[in-house]
């Protein structure tokens, strides 16, 4: 892949200074054992809606999940299922997959803080299956201890939204964003916190996710002198689009081409990831570390 990368993207790489982000695009590269692949935020809902028994209601959930609704969809289909709900995720975000090149790629990055919005264990078995000498500390809850990162070594995998370890406590639904993003001031000065210290890469993350895309913005109007962060989107360029995320969040577009289900977005994180180390290195000969 003939491609150039951003070096002061590069450089924060080598110093461990990225957040990778990762939504829920990174989940459809994995290949779950059980043959069936995962389903995206779209696809479970409308799964999930086909279990009300309620004709009516289940007409009203498949129209909220189509017009994109998502929260509130999934807000009727708890109220509708109850503890089937529970069940349902259970069954589909706790099925074990094989660790996809994507994901061993974000792992070759090397850096201290993944931060991701999905619930499965996707990142946890790529990260034992490198091989490394530590797990990393993993965060499920959004309080006063996570700020504990900021002052130590470790490194740190931050499940913003929850995990299917404990789906009581998953942000997946109106009343749960209102109760674990909205009103709880932890979460937004973490995010705030860390736009500000450390380079975010988003990589499978859209932007629609409302708690995160507010926080982005605001940090992006009050902080509008500093230097941007990244996101990779499939498709060509568009300079309009691209301009104004750049614009209203200090988001710079990196594109790739999305032929071959996206492979070329693995081949770009091995590649700056290799980048990456070669430029630590020659910091550390440089007596720059």
């Amino acid at each position: 892949m003939d491609v150039s990368y951003n070096q002061d993207l590069v450089n924060d790489i080598a110093n461990k200074r990225i957040v990778l982000f990762v939504g829920a695009g990174a989940s459809k590269w994995a290949q779950p054992r059980d043959g069936a692949r995962f389903k995206d935020w779209k696809e479970f809902l409308l799964y999930a809606a086909e279990y009300i028994s309620k004709p009516d209601l289940r007409g009203v959930v498949s129209d909220r999940v189509n017009a994109g609704d998502y929260l509130i969809a999934s807000e009727l289909i708890k109220d509708c299922l109850d503890d089937g709900w529970s069940d349902l995720l259970t069954a589909e975000f706790m099925r074990a997959a094989d660790v996809s090149r994507l994901h061993a790629a974000l792992i070759s990055l090397n850096q201290r803080i993944i931060i991701t919005t999905n619930f499965d264990k996707l990142i946890e078995s790529a990260w034992d299956a490198a091989g490394l000498n530590n797990f990393p500390k993993i965060i499920t809850k959004i309080d006063h201890k996570v700020f504990r990162l900021f002052r130590d070594d470790n490194y740190y995998l931050i499940k913003l939204h929850g995990s299917v370890d404990d789906v009581s406590e998953i942000t997946f639904d109106k009343s749960s964003y209102q109760k674990r993003a909205f009103s709880n001031s932890f979460y937004k000065n973490l995010l705030d916190s860390l736009l500000l210290t450390h380079t975010f890469l988003f990589i499978g993350f859209s932007m629609d996710d409302p708690a995160v895309s507010l926080i982005i913005e605001q940090h992006a109007f009050k902080f509008s002198e500093n230097r941007p962060h990244y996101i990779l989107l499939s498709g060509d360029e568009n300079y309009l689009v691209d301009g104004l995320s750049k614009k209203l969040r200090k988001l710079c577009v990196i594109r790739y081409k999305s032929e071959n289900n996206h492979e070329r977005l693995a081949e770009y994180i091995e590649g700056i990831a290799r980048e990456g180390e070669i430029q630590r290195k020659l910091n550390f000969s440089a007596g720059r570390f």
